[in-house]
């Protein structure tokens, strides 16, 4: 599923993120990465998504939710990804 089928309560750990290179870079130094564990706070307008990683929290656009694959916090973390 993708992080624009969560919404507000959801814990969710991101799986990958399928956005361009600078994109996914920025993600990245925002905390948004594999293996890490994202709640869902708010939902935003046109698909967005506000997020909290650790203590920190941001706004994501419907279209960037759309390429961030993620699955329930509680499954298993999958071989490789910490």
């Amino acid at each position: 599923m993708d992080l624009s089928a969560c919404g507000p309560g959801d814990a969710v750990r991101v799986l990958a993120v399928g956005l361009d290179d600078g994109m996914r870079r920025r993600c990245r130094e925002l905390g948004l990465q594999p293996g890490v564990v994202v709640h869902v706070t708010h939902r935003a307008a046109f698909g967005g998504r506000v997020v909290a990683v650790g203590a920190d929290r941001f706004a994501l656009d419907g279209r960037t939710c759309a390429q961030v694959t993620v699955e329930a916090a509680d499954a298993p973390v999958p071989a490789g990804v910490r």
